[in-house]
């Protein structure tokens, strides 16, 4: 009887937080280090291979061979996708598909790859979410289904990478895209800090900040516009939220201004404000601006309702308002 033999290429190890060492059987235990969920440096031997980045921006690594020792910088796009190593020698280019498959020798300069991800050394697919899913670059998929797959966050093809958009959007979790966690955490966190009080005192809040306060409490009877505005903005910047920008407090400023002369409405106001952030977010699609424009979307519909009543039970007659009510 013919017997086939096997042999066992590599074995995968996970530490205690369930993050991966890859240790190869024919070669040395390769050890992993990160920072947070970013990997930072791998040791396996003598060899030992460290990235420098900022945040999520890569920098450079430093490669060392028992006393030899090579410094490079990295060149990437605004995905981590390493396009470029140079050192003392000159720079080698690395080109990848859209998917991240690029040719065996053009990978060998740099530890990173695809997005900033480590490939296998064995099987060369990226094993997202620190060994989470394995993805496969020539396939253009998943190895295996995503287990919040089909009724849960990872969509109804539990196969799919990016929901096929891999040049606009990444996946380092291996579960859901990452720019669409990132969207929703910077949405609640802003609408949180928007409707809660800080630790920051005044004096330290943000430059932008500060100069909305002063527009928002120069006069001594402000319209509910101008309350909400101002709780908001203190709010906002008892948290040290800097999401505030000049050209938008200008904008604030043009909008308190004719409200205070009388020449547009509480209700109106807010539609003006959730237009301004609806631009910035054309131009800038992130949960902050996404946030702005809805929450004054919200406050005009409940400042509509309140002007409603104002008409039916005679309180702006009463008032002796002229102008639209308020």
């Amino acid at each position: 009887m013919q017997t086939h033999s096997k042999t066992l290429l590599c074995r995968y190890h996970y530490d205690p937080l369930n993050r991966l060492v890859c240790a190869p059987s024919t070669q040395a235990m390769a050890q992993r280090f990160y920072r947070k969920d970013r990997l930072t440096t791998e040791i396996q031997g003598w060899a030992q291979c460290s990235i420098m980045q900022h945040e999520d921006q890569l920098l450079a690594q430093q490669q060392r061979q028992s006393d030899a020792l090579k410094t490079s910088i990295l060149a990437t796009d605004q995905q981590r996708s390493v396009l470029t190593v140079l050192d003392k020698s000159g720079s080698q280019p690395i080109a990848h598909t859209p998917y991240g498959h690029r040719p065996l020798a053009s990978g060998l300069f740099s530890l990173l790859g695809f997005n900033g991800e480590r490939p296998d050394p064995v099987t060369g697919c990226y094993l997202l979410g620190n060994g989470y899913r394995a993805f496969n670059p020539v396939l253009m998929r998943f190895n295996s289904p995503d287990s919040w797959s089909p009724f849960g966050e990872g969509g109804l093809n539990g196969y799919t990478y990016c929901v096929g958009d891999p040049i606009n959007l990444s996946d380092k979790s291996g579960h859901v895209i990452d720019k669409i966690l990132q969207f929703m955490d910077e949405m609640f966190t802003t609408t949180s800090q928007a409707m809660t009080r800080g630790n920051t005192p005044p004096k330290s809040m943000p430059t932008e900040r500060q100069l909305l306060h002063k527009i928002t409490t120069q006069n001594p009877n402000p319209e509910p516009y101008v309350k909400t505005l101002q709780a908001v903005n203190q709010n906002l910047g008892s948290h040290s939220n800097n999401a505030l920008k000049m050209p938008q407090v200008e904008t604030l400023n043009s909008i308190v201004k004719q409200l205070n002369d009388g020449k547009t409405s509480n209700t109106t106001a807010h539609l003006q404000e959730a237009t301004s952030w609806a631009k910035k977010f054309v131009k800038e699609p992130n949960g902050v601006n996404f946030s702005g424009m809805l929450l004054n979307i919200s406050a005009a519909g409940v400042r509509g309702v309140a002007d409603k009543n104002m008409r039916v039970t005679g309180v702006s007659l009463r008032r002796g308002s002229t102008a639209e009510p308020r």
